[in-house]
């Protein structure tokens, strides 16, 4: 009995846990470029033994010790792109993130809501420079244009061109906050084969009735785990106050 109570207490965890990865997705529906995260669970198990034979112990089977939430996994599926007619707001096709420089080194982003700051460098919606192949990316005055490979011209003269990198595997990156991915040393950038697209942005890939349906599974789900724990509680009850009762 004990060891059910832990079980469902676990189960109750995980999907409390759950519920709050998906109202961070939900919160963040309308983010620009923000990437939906999903708990991957885990259920790990126990050998069952049968002690006193003549070989020793003897595994019978296996026992489940209730499911735990093994980590968070970011899905970097493709958001819709939004025409908002800013010369300055720019959306990527395919995989790949702009990168921006911050006081912690570069990070890598899908929102690319830029503007520029007092010195005309392109910046992002938190002041912070975003990079171009040969390092931050000044801008002068007059019309920017900005194709599709990222090539980024004023009135005509050359600027410079965006850097924007791709990974073979993005779910080795890490969120760090602010919309913003940070990639460890050992993960390579390789060419980024898709399109820059001005005067757009990208909508978040949250599907929010998809995550409204998860949050209700996950919360019945809690809600179950709850109703054994409870049994689980007064089965305990009664072996204490009345089976064990001395007569």
């Amino acid at each position: 009995m004990i060891r059910g109570l832990y079980t469902a207490a676990k189960g109750m965890m995980t999907e409390a846990a759950r519920q709050e990865t998906i109202t961070n997705n939900l919160v963040n529906s309308e983010t620009t470029g923000f990437k939906k995260d999903l708990a991957v669970l885990r259920a790990p198990e126990r050998s069952v033994v049968r002690v006193g034979d003549a070989g020793g112990r003897t595994v019978i089977g296996t026992l489940g010790l209730g499911p735990l939430v093994d980590r968070l996994h970011t899905t970097h599926d493709q958001g819709d792109l939004r025409e908002t007619g800013r010369s300055l707001d720019l959306a990527l096709s395919g995989e790949g993130f702009f990168v921006v420089e911050t006081p912690g080194g570069w990070r890598h982003t899908r929102n690319g809501a830029f503007t520029l700051d007092a010195d005309r460098y392109l910046v992002d919606d938190h002041g912070q420079r975003v990079q171009g192949t040969n390092g931050p990316l000044q801008v002068a005055a007059g019309e920017v244009q900005i194709d599709v490979s990222g090539r980024v011209v004023s009135d005509g003269v050359p600027q410079g061109q965006l850097r924007i990198e791709s990974f073979a595997d993005s779910s080795q990156l890490q969120k760090v906050g602010r919309n913003l991915f940070a990639a460890d040393a050992a993960l390579e950038a390789i060419p980024f084969n898709g399109q820059v697209h001005q005067g757009f942005l990208e909508s978040s890939n949250v599907q929010v009735l998809q995550e409204m349906v998860r949050m209700l599974t996950a919360q019945r789900a809690y809600e179950t785990n709850q109703r054994v724990l409870l049994a689980q509680d007064e089965l305990l009850g009664k072996a204490v106050n009345e089976v064990g009762v001395v007569r």
